[in-house]
């Protein structure tokens, strides 16, 4: 999206990722706030004459141990 910016090919882009806690509840491999976190200065470091780039962070509200869980695969999808 950084790149799609600077190029003026988008005017804005959001990414929305889960927070680390959140993360390990998911059923796929998708990266999270706190991997991301590094890439923060390099990308305010990006030209772009105009635009925005954003980041939202979703959480969950709570968990249960009365909710069966979605089993996981190796391969990084779930099993269904």
């Amino acid at each position: 999206m950084a790149m799609f910016l600077q190029q003026g090919a988008i005017a804005a882009g959001v990414l929305v990722v889960p927070s680390r806690a959140f993360y390990k509840y998911l059923t796929d491999r998708i990266g999270n706030i706190a991997e991301l976190e590094p890439y923060f200065p390099f990308w305010r470091s990006v030209p772009c004459g105009r635009g925005i780039l954003g980041i939202t962070v979703i959480e969950h509200d709570a968990t249960s141990i009365h909710v069966p869980r979605i089993p996981k695969g190796t391969d990084g999808r779930a099993e269904g």
